[in-house]
């Protein structure tokens, strides 16, 4: 069972980490604009972080005395962590179709995400950036939705089973825009794997998303964040 953990950490982790809520959000090139419409209010140009920048940022930033390895290819279509989630069952079903919508949204919106782990595999992390401050502001309310949704979902995976039940908590992360975040409760083989607690934090066009994947005080999780959240601050 243990060395099954942090994989398990790592998927429900990952469900969330890049996902947004854009979705449903209509294409304005395709919404037949009036061309007498007055434009609207210019948002200020957001200064998106490519991936070699974002991957830079992760790995050369101490959080709670602990360094950061990105997981090559986690924030895109074809990563592990991704065919895992289509190739699982949820029950209830629904909750697949929510998870892979919000993963897909993502993908179009060209978000760019880079993901890993912390040395001692206590915490996972992924930065994402955005053309635009909207795209950030989605991701972050596409993880609130599959907590609200999908509180309370089965999920088969590899040949294991496993329960999770999500409740949202108030995280402070000082320095963010904004911040959420989301308790996963882990059951697996018939017993309880663990308490994952997941934060995630708006920094203009980005988000810093981190989640334990052993158990750790929840003050370590939100401590972690605010690091990246001024390592992304600093490079913007």
């Amino acid at each position: 069972m243990k060395r099954i953990l942090p994989a398990i950490a790592l998927f429900a982790g990952l469900s969330l980490v890049g996902c947004t809520g854009g979705g449903d959000k209509p294409d304005q090139a395709d919404s037949g604009g009036d061309s007498s419409q007055a434009p609207a209010e210019e948002t200020p140009q957001a200064s998106k972080l490519d991936e070699a920048k974002l991957k830079e940022i992760l790995e050369s930033t101490k959080a709670e005395g602990q360094s950061f390895k990105a997981v090559d290819g986690a924030g895109n279509s074809s990563s592990e962590a991704v065919k895992a989630l289509e190739s699982s069952e949820f029950e209830p079903a629904k909750c697949k179709d929510i998870t892979m919508n919000l993963l897909n949204a993502n993908l179009a919106s060209k978000g760019t995400t880079v993901a890993g782990t912390s040395t001692d595999n206590i915490l996972s992390a992924a930065l994402s950036s955005y053309d635009d401050l909207d795209g950030a502001q989605t991701q972050i309310e596409g993880a609130s939705k599959i907590a609200e949704e999908c509180s309370d979902v089965k999920i088969k995976t590899a040949g294991v089973e496993m329960s999770m039940k999500y409740k949202t908590f108030d995280a402070k992360v000082d320095g963010a825009d904004e911040t959420n975040g989301i308790v996963a409760s882990v059951e697996a083989g018939g017993q309880t794997a663990m308490n994952l607690r997941m934060v995630y934090a708006l920094v203009g066009n980005n988000v810093v998303a981190v989640s334990n994947i052993a158990d750790v005080e929840e003050a370590t999780v939100t401590k972690t964040a605010g690091a990246f959240v001024d390592a992304v601050k600093n490079a913007g």
